[in-house]
């Protein structure tokens, strides 16, 4: 069977939404070193959470290419950058934490920041959040030409894309606020396909022209 184009953008910004509004609640928040950092880190929902929060990076990229080509296309290289920053702390801190609880070795949960500020890994998650925040301006600028429900989608979606990266710094409510703002915003996208197909492919053509 196939499924029409905008159907599949938006499933997947749907989809997108849900995964953004569950990533940072279930990965809860607290000391990332000793044995707390290792209970953090071997939780079942640690690794949910990292798992949704990949998915919802591919499936933004998928919805948004059926919102604006530009901003899909930048989209996809972003998830390329961040996503194997991402599987590293899903698998390899779950995996570190699990091991620290059985051996109660807590020396061992310093090697997670000599991951995380590892040069290379650390320029291909920068990179990526760069070209997130490229989309985000992308979208805010498309949105100056939309209206109504449309023009909101993509006034929250584009703020939060654009502002992804400086959250990492905010306290854990704000980390959850700024997700259920970017799940808001894509679901809003969202309902703006389904309301309007037409004007959505109108907001697609004027986007390849621009």
């Amino acid at each position: 069977m196939t499924v029409h184009p905008s159907t599949r953008s938006l499933s997947a910004l749907a989809a997108a939404g849900v995964a953004f509004a569950a990533y940072p609640v279930l990965r809860g928040f607290g000391p990332e070193s000793g044995l707390a950092g290792a209970e953090l880190y071997a939780r079942p929902a640690w690794l949910l959470a990292h798992l949704l929060g990949m998915a919802g990076f591919v499936l933004a990229a998928t919805g948004l290419a059926g919102v604006d080509a530009r901003a899909g296309r930048w989209a996809t290289w972003g998830a390329f950058g961040v996503l194997p920053y991402y599987g590293a702390e899903a698998f390899g801190l779950h995996a570190l934490g699990i091991r620290v609880l059985e051996t109660g070795h807590t020396d061992m949960t310093p090697p997670a920041d000599l991951f995380r500020y590892e040069p290379v890994a650390l320029t291909l998650f920068t990179l990526g959040w760069a070209a997130f925040a490229a989309v985000g301006v992308r979208l805010l600028v498309l949105a100056r030409r939309a209206d109504g429900v449309r023009r909101l989608g993509l006034v929250l979606t584009g703020a939060a894309l654009a502002t992804y990266l400086p959250q990492f710094f905010l306290a854990p409510a704000g980390r959850i606020g700024h997700g259920l703002v970017l799940a808001t915003g894509l679901l809003v996208l969202a309902a703006s396909l389904s309301r309007s197909p037409v004007r959505g492919r109108q907001v697609r053509t004027e986007a390849l022209a621009a």
